[in-house]
């Protein structure tokens, strides 16, 4: 899956949270800007884990602030072939 995917996929899961369409999600914004809560978070953690068939901590998307900065990590530790943790 490419880096593009991952953050389409991304922007999909963050915009059905927040009743968007995921043109409106900005990419470069830090999750808590655009106001994803953490009830939110887990939820978007657990189907990108399902979807990537990859384990992710919880605590990623916050350390990973903005949805290229997490799409570009998930691409990277799958093209590695690292459990994403």
């Amino acid at each position: 899956m490419t880096r593009e995917e991952i953050e389409g996929f991304m922007k999909s899961q963050i915009a059905a949270a927040l009743n968007q369409e995921p043109e409106d999600i900005d990419e470069e914004t830090n999750f808590l800007k655009i106001g994803i809560s953490s009830v939110q978070a887990l939820k978007i953690i657990n189907r990108t884990r399902k979807h990537l068939q990859v384990d992710i901590s919880p605590v990623a998307l916050f350390e990973y602030k903005t949805i290229t900065e997490f799409a570009s990590y998930l691409h990277e530790s799958l093209l590695q072939g690292e459990a994403v943790e």
